[in-house]
């Protein structure tokens, strides 16, 4: 078994979509992400998901919102779902790192045994929201257990946090946060102060600001590849936030869930070459 990347549509993409008044019903939801050609879709604790995702033969991405008093009862109720991969927000961002990971061992410890394969996800507001408190997370887990963390990447919380300049690789590449044992991505196409920026300008093109971020992802996933076995599966999300008030998407923002539909297109491009497979 070769390696292989394995993309999942966010369905927060598609929340209000297409427009607040006229949004697409669930099922016409899984519908489309399956019509695009993703493999999977990714939320949170939703019931209808479970037969949906049978009918339209997809993986699901579960999401949890983990602190220290629920999340054993999230991990049992997360196996009703069959998830492929469990993403874990874990907890608030006063957490200290030491109560981090006091916490995600023995959920490492449970998932186990509930056979779930859970990644620790970087995000904002929560234990991981900056790279110097997961780089101690990662280091006292390391200490405690003699295991690399696993985490679910998504660089746009440390490249915002940073406020950083391109080219963003040798920064957020730098340190021991940056692969380990990951099998989950979260591609959100970023720059140094906008966690989320357009992809293309509407009308086909590709901004001039989605390239430099093209180039950041090109050199993560040929660092990946570099680090992991063989035959490792990366499930990769596209994860554009929805286009309304107060959320990632802005007003002037064109369609963001046909944004990442070509988010998802140029990963897959860079994916076959780096692979040596020709072009898609």
């Amino acid at each position: 078994m070769a390696r292989e990347i394995r993309f999942f549509a966010g369905l927060w993409t598609l929340l209000e979509y297409p427009a607040p008044d006229r949004g697409w019903t669930l099922e016409r939801k899984f519908e489309a992400v399956k019509d695009a050609g993703f493999e999977g879709i990714g939320a949170m604790f939703v019931p209808e998901t479970i037969p949906l995702c049978r009918k339209f033969d997809l993986e699901y991405i579960l999401y949890i919102n983990a602190d220290a008093s629920n999340w054993g009862t999230s991990l049992r109720k997360a196996v009703e779902y069959s998830p492929v991969r469990v993403n874990i927000h874990l907890m608030d961002h006063d957490t200290t790192p030491r109560e981090a990971v006091a916490t995600w061992i023995p959920m490492m410890e449970l998932a186990e045994k509930l056979g779930l394969q859970i990644d620790l996800e970087i995000h904002r507001d929560t234990a991981t929201e900056t790279p110097e408190k997961s780089e101690e997370i990662a280091s006292l887990y390391l200490a405690e257990t003699g295991r690399e963390i696993r985490w679910s990447l998504d660089h746009s919380h440390f490249a915002t946090v940073k406020h950083l300049n391109p080219p963003f690789a040798p920064r957020l590449l730098e340190s021991p946060t940056g692969i380990g044992d990951v099998r989950h991505m979260h591609f959100r196409p970023f720059n140094g102060h906008h966690a989320q920026i357009p992809a293309t300008d509407g009308k086909g093109n590709l901004t001039p600001e989605f390239i430099q971020y093209r180039e950041f992802a090109e050199a993560l996933l040929a660092t990946w590849i570099s680090r992991s076995p063989g035959d490792a599966v990366l499930h990769a999300c596209p994860e554009n936030g929805p286009r309304i008030v107060g959320n990632y998407g802005l007003s002037c923002f064109p369609d963001v869930w046909q944004d990442a539909i070509v988010v998802r297109n140029e990963l897959r491009s860079i994916w076959s070459r780096l692979n040596g497979e020709g072009s898609c």
